[in-house]
């Protein structure tokens, strides 16, 4: 009888200029019975991170993937997703903490699936570095608990998935591959885009009640920046008007690159629209049979839409710092008032 072969567990491993903690975050991955390979690429530390990295990494089994050139985040992992061929594949940052049994938990989690698109991941522990014994869940401090999370309507805003819980499968890598070249111009971030395939095209589950990590914050943490207004340390995470407009663009940047990555379906009717006017046949969508609403109410809608916008927009220009400290600022309201009227605008256009 032939024994099932162990499949091959990749840990892959970014660093750049994580001296100060990695070595910490290298042997907590040892406390874990699951066979792994440790794939890491730096990304052209300027201190002694790789002398670091190779003595912690002493006993475990080490490969490097260094490049000539600096691939930045999120670059770096992947490059690493390109470059290395395994089963399961766990995203792991320089400067957290595993705890005991983490990777066992994740790659039990997928065993059964390692013939489909599947990631799993947990709810990480965020902790300042000064303050170790003090933990929340991640999804506390950012306000993303489930199941509200995990709501398709959240895929694009939600860090309900953070990488260093990611753990997913080789068809998942694969599917990556496919439109690599597009996740590398308009991702968000690494682990937003697995999140984001992993829902689309396959399988993303949350575990509970399995180790995670630890994440922590510190001076030179992205994340941490958000966790502070006026110098002081926040319970939940906080914008400022100028951190809202750049992650407003790169939210659409990365739903853009979904859209070309996605498989484009449009179901065309067979039989040409009745009512509309033989001026208007000659347009992209009404020759294609697709767009039958009333043309002259759709121009009227898009028209009373964008004033609505334009005041929507001075109420939110007009103290702008408002926006970080007032929890129901007035512009919200109208935002959620002009969907109502687009959705009653739709609906008239489509049904008259």
């Amino acid at each position: 009888m032939n024994t099932p072969q162990a499949p091959k567990v990749a840990i892959l491993l970014a660093t750049f200029n994580g001296a100060q903690f990695v070595d910490q975050q290298i042997k907590s991955l040892t406390q874990n019975v699951t066979p792994f390979t440790l794939h890491w690429l730096d990304d052209h530390s300027t201190d002694d991170t790789r002398q670091i990295v190779r003595a912690a990494a002493q006993g475990l089994t080490l490969r490097e993937w260094h490049q000539g050139e600096r691939q930045f985040l999120p670059g770096a992992f992947f490059q690493l997703l390109e470059c290395v061929e395994a089963d399961i594949y766990l995203f792991c940052d320089q400067d957290d903490i595993w705890q005991p049994g983490k990777i066992d938990a994740a790659v039990a989690n997928l065993l059964p699936d390692l013939a489909s698109p599947v990631l799993c991941f947990s709810d990480s522990l965020m902790f300042y570095d000064d303050e170790p014994d003090i933990v929340r869940p991640l999804s506390e401090v950012f306000d993303s608990k489930p199941p509200k999370a995990l709501q398709e309507s959240r895929l694009f805003m939600t860090v309900i998935a953070p990488g260093h819980t990611q753990c997913f499968t080789r068809p998942l890598r694969n599917l990556y591959l496919e439109h690599k070249s597009i996740a590398r111009t308009y991702a968000r971030n690494h682990d937003a885009w697995m999140y984001l395939i992993a829902n689309a095209a396959g399988t993303a589950r949350m575990l509970t009640n399995v180790p995670t990590a630890l994440y922590r914050q510190h001076d030179d943490n992205v994340t941490a920046a958000l966790l502070r207004h006026g110098g002081k340390r926040l319970d939940r995470s906080t914008l400022t008007w100028n951190q809202q407009q750049v992650l407003r663009r790169r939210v659409a940047r990365h739903a853009q690159g979904f859209l070309l990555a996605a498989p484009l379906r449009v179901v065309v009717s067979s039989a040409p629209p009745a009512d509309l006017p033989g001026a208007w046949a000659s347009r992209a969508g009404a020759a294609a049979h697709v767009l039958t609403g009333n043309f002259v109410l759709l121009q009227i809608l898009g028209a009373l839409m964008t004033a609505y916008g334009v005041y929507v927009l001075y109420l939110m220009l007009r103290r702008p710092e408002d926006l970080a400290v007032e929890e129901n600022h007035v512009s919200w309201a109208h935002m959620y008032r002009m969907m109502f009227v687009a959705q009653i605008g739709f609906a008239v256009a489509y049904l008259l």
